[in-house]
């Protein structure tokens, strides 16, 4: 005899009317690649999955092909596939990443005629953008750095227009304000700028200047000389031990400034032979405890250097990133050596 339950008749296998709360609870356990799928699934799963993000544990190298209106994702666990993002824009492989913070890309397009930037912050797993006021400059953005709020969405831009001139830009303003604290001759021909607790690090060839910027207008609090650990060559004509004095190779310099897990700052001084896929590196610490300025160390010990970023990080806190190691990228250079996809060099720690 076959029982059936009185009342109207209810289809229980429709996916697309599930409770919220419920698609965010699934959709907070996927990984990137699931995470896509889930989000075809329908409309309403498709409107859920713009309030949560994929659970990824290690991390995942971005690629934006030229001329082209998507990305592409690699998963270092699938080393043998590529994931194609959906449509990002028919501009999206003409315009440039110059900066990055979790999944939100700092982009600028540029009109050459007029030397016109249109900036515009991008969260890649969201597709949410906002749009920032356009400016003029001869040397576009330099050295910037990105920030946001998670869930508020607060924002704040922070980078350089000339060598000489700072500005930035907070959710709500209206144009790019100019920072007097960070203009010349408080800094000069800044090329690497930090963004951590507040706190802003700004690296010239000279000095280390610290700000802390939690306002409208930042306060000095630290400078320091960088003699010795800067090398003030971007490249140069060196010739190398074992070859012959007419025999001169040009070597590619890089100075980068990183602020640890604890708040130590550190200066990486690399450089790569020409012709060679090879960067050595050089790192110096602030504060040693020899009494001097700065001290070359030889480890990073649990901690990962992500260059780029100018971080470290645990290495245990991020599956798939190695202790005592740096992750970088050469493609800011004109060589065409360094026109290469993100790599990681181990340090060898010295007894």
């Amino acid at each position: 005899m076959e029982v059936t339950r009185s009342g109207p008749k209810r289809n229980l296998h429709c996916w697309s009317e599930l409770p919220l709360d419920l698609m965010r609870l699934v959709f907070d356990r996927l990984g990137f690649a699931d995470f896509e799928r889930a989000r075809t699934v329908c409309p309403s799963w498709y409107s859920a999955s713009r309030q949560s993000k994929p659970n990824n544990q290690i991390p995942w190298m971005f690629l934006i092909p030229k001329d082209k209106n998507y990305g592409l994702l690699f998963n270092p666990e699938e080393k043998d596939k590529v994931y194609k993002t959906q449509d990002l824009g028919n501009d999206f492989g003409k315009i440039y990443c110059v900066a990055t913070y979790r999944s939100w890309l700092l982009m600028i397009t540029y009109t050459r005629e007029v030397y016109l930037y249109n900036p515009y912050i991008f969260d890649l797993l969201t597709r949410q953008r906002i749009n920032l006021p356009s400016f003029e400059s001869d040397y576009g953005l330099i050295s910037p750095v990105l920030w946001i709020d998670e869930k508020t969405k607060d924002y704040l831009v922070i980078g350089m227009f000339d060598e000489d001139n700072a500005v930035s830009i907070k959710k709500g303003d209206t144009s790019w304000k100019p920072i007097t604290q960070l203009q010349f001759p408080c800094i000069y021909e800044c090329y690497n700028m930090v963004y951590k607790d507040h706190n802003i690090y700004c690296l010239d060839h000279y000095k280390l200047t610290i700000f802390y910027f939690s306002g409208h207008v930042p306060s000095q609090v630290f400078e320091i000389n960088v003699d010795g650990c800067v090398n003030r060559t971007v490249a140069g004509a060196i010739r190398h031990p074992g070859t012959i004095p007419c025999k001169r190779y040009l070597a590619c310099y890089k100075n980068s400034m990183v602020v640890t897990v604890d708040g130590d700052v550190l200066i990486l001084n690399s450089v790569r032979e020409s012709m060679s896929y090879i960067w050595d590196f050089k790192i110096y610490k602030m504060g040693s405890s020899t009494g001097s300025k700065w001290e070359e160390i030889f480890s990073l010990g649990d901690e990962a250097i992500l260059l780029e970023l100018g971080i470290t990080v645990l290495a245990k806190d991020i599956e798939g990133i190695k202790r005592n190691s740096i992750y970088f990228n050469g493609s800011d250079s004109v060589n065409q050596y360094d026109e290469m996809t993100y790599s990681y060099s181990i340090l060898i720690q010295r007894s």
